[in-house]
């Protein structure tokens, strides 16, 4: 009797069948994993802009002379001593800084900015506005506890999900020290 040795075609096949379910599973863990990767980097990018952006208003909104801050509908205007703020103004100076929201949507769908204007000279509207940080599409504030101290201030972030027609919306509100302590 003749014996046969090594595997037969349908072995074979089978385990073809398994090495390549294997592959294939491997490969969809990689894209998932890339994809996922991918998106926390978004989200990463997206916290860090906006914290400097809400770091930046309420370090302003709370150090700013409360008689000389003004929400027009369109801007954020504020007085402030430089701290350092701005190279071009003597330490210890009033400066004016004034925050809107940028004209022009940027382009690739990255929404708008967040501008700042500064100016030493306070018989003047700040101009030259400069890009604070992009991917928002709204900015408003809520002035009507202005004589507490308090502003609520609205960003609207673009959605981070691409499908998502609402926006992420971000409310906060920033107490001036000077007319919290003072009303």
């Amino acid at each position: 009797m003749k014996r046969n040795s090594g595997f037969s075609l349908v072995e074979l096949m089978v385990a073809m069948v398994i090495g390549l379910i294997i592959i294939l599973g491997a490969g969809q863990l990689f894209l998932t994993v890339f994809q996922t990767s991918r998106q926390v980097e978004t989200l990463s990018e997206k916290q860090a802009a906006v914290n400097f952006a809400v770091e930046t208003l309420l370090r302003d909104i709370r150090r700013a002379d409360p008689s000389d801050m003004d929400w027009n509908g369109e801007r954020l205007r504020m007085e402030v001593v430089n701290r350092g703020d701005t190279a071009s103004c003597d330490f210890g100076d009033p400066i004016r800084k004034s925050y809107r929201l940028s004209e022009d949507e940027e382009e690739g769908g990255q929404g708008f900015s967040l501008m700042l204007a500064v100016t030493c000279n306070l018989a003047e509207e700040p101009s030259g506005f400069e890009e604070l940080v992009a991917g928002l599409s709204g900015f408003w504030v809520d002035d009507d506890k202005e004589d507490k101290g308090v502003w609520i201030i609205y960003l609207d972030l673009i959605p981070t999900d691409r499908n998502s027609v609402n926006d992420d919306q971000l409310i906060f509100h920033a107490v001036n020290r000077t007319a919290a302590v003072t009303q």
